[in-house]
């Protein structure tokens, strides 16, 4: 029996229909089985989908909590140091007056602050918003000025170091007296200052005093 090439073209049409018509049905059922299970896959992901925005949400947290420690602890270094700088003045102008303390060096090391206090990054914001390195300044300007010139003249009147001009006793009284007062002014001063620096550092930290 022949085959005609018509008869061939049809069987193959109607083999392509039939395997088309198969593959919709498959693809159809696969589509309402998805729709189906998509409340469930939903299910399974809104968990997944939670943990990584917790996730992303702690470490961002995280972040902003080591960086505010790292400002916290960069903050009370610097307090630190300043506060070590500046307490070692004390060595030359002790609570006690002993002698007759020439203060060779305080004048320099009380300029030397300045230039410290203004270098500072952390804490330069509160030491300028309280007004410290302008009191620093008048204590720098006090120490060069009235201090070290009366410790000076004291010093001369003391050792007879006034050439042509007689010292008497009254006048190195006089002296030693107006000397003292300025070595009292300037303790009073420097330990004012060292308080207030305390102070600002401790609320700059939030310690109790």
């Amino acid at each position: 029996m022949y085959i005609t090439g018509m008869q061939l073209i049809g069987t193959a049409l109607l083999q392509t229909t039939n395997s088309q018509i198969q593959i919709d049905c498959i693809s159809q059922t696969a589509l309402e089985t998805w729709l189906k299970q998509l409340p469930q896959i939903v299910l399974c992901l809104v968990p997944a989908i939670v943990a990584i925005w917790i996730a992303r949400w702690s470490f961002s947290a995280n972040r902003t909590k080591e960086h505010k420690q790292w400002l916290r602890d960069q903050t009370k270094a610097e307090w630190k140091e300043l506060m070590v700088k500046i307490a070692t003045i004390e060595q030359e102008i002790p609570v006690i007056i002993t002698g007759l303390p020439d203060h060779a060096t305080l004048e320099s090391t009380v300029m030397n602050i300045l230039p410290i206090l203004r270098c500072t990054i952390f804490v330069y914001p509160r030491l300028v918003s309280s007004g410290f390195i302008e009191k620093w300044q008048k204590f720098v300007e006090y120490v060069s000025g009235k201090f070290t010139s009366e410790i000076r003249i004291n010093r001369d009147v003391q050792t007879n170091n006034i050439p042509g001009i007689p010292v008497s006793a009254d006048a190195k009284v006089m002296w030693q007296e107006r000397s003292t007062n300025v070595e009292v002014e300037v303790r009073k001063q420097f330990h004012a200052l060292l308080s207030e620096l305390r102070a600002l550092a401790h609320n700059e930290l939030e310690l109790e005093r």
